[in-house]
């Protein structure tokens, strides 16, 4: 049952008979549904952008690249991990919904199950196996409810996670190729440097 507090919208049939536990159902839903819409947006946008940002993480190594090459890579670790927040935002909370959505659908079939057998032990004459049917139906679906909500989570957790990862890790591939070309280009100027000391001196 509804509260009565709620306004008399026209909910579905069956999330009436989902009980307790169907309004932090929904809330679940609706909270995943609201983070997979905002992580598809971002990832169109960071497939869009993903050129502007390695150049932009290319124009701070190449600002840096007369530093050791120790203390740049560590200068990147901090950019590449300051950029790890918005490419992973959502992903823990998918995850948590995930976990927690069945839990919720378990618990109220359980409540539904004890609701069930409560009306059982009031009847006086016999049970028919139709109102058994019927209560086990109302209890079960709130478990199917919550694997619903709880499996499209966790596919988009590790949808966005696995794009997360491939993301940085080309951009990480990318600068670490950029930052040892910059330390090949010093061993040859220095190689040139020795050749060319050795040359006056026999000259």
């Amino acid at each position: 049952m509804l509260p009565d507090w709620l306004p008399a919208f026209d909910f579905p049939v069956w999330f009436s008979q989902l009980g307790l536990m169907g309004w932090p159902l929904a809330a679940c839903s609706v909270i995943a549904l609201a983070i997979g819409l905002e992580r598809l947006i971002f990832i169109l946008k960071a497939t869009v952008r993903s050129k502007t940002s390695y150049a932009h993480l290319a124009d701070y190594l190449r600002a840096n690249k007369s530093q050791p090459k120790p203390i740049r890579d560590e200068l990147l670790g901090i950019m590449l991990s300051e950029l790890q927040r918005p490419y992973y935002s959502g992903i823990k909370m998918l995850r948590m919904i995930g976990m927690i959505s069945p839990i919720l659908g378990l618990l109220g079939t359980i409540l539904g199950i004890i609701a069930a057998f409560k009306i059982i032990a009031m009847q006086t004459g016999p049970v028919s196996p139709s109102l058994i049917a019927d209560g086990l139906w109302e209890a079960m679906l709130t478990t199917a409810v919550g694997l619903l909500i709880a499996l499209p989570a966790l596919l988009m957790a590790h949808f966005f996670s696995a794009f997360s990862e491939h993301q940085l890790a080309r951009f990480c591939l990318d600068l670490n190729r950029l930052s040892l070309s910059y330390e090949m280009a010093k061993a040859e100027n220095k190689s040139e440097v020795v050749e060319f000391s050795s040359e006056g001196r026999r000259q």
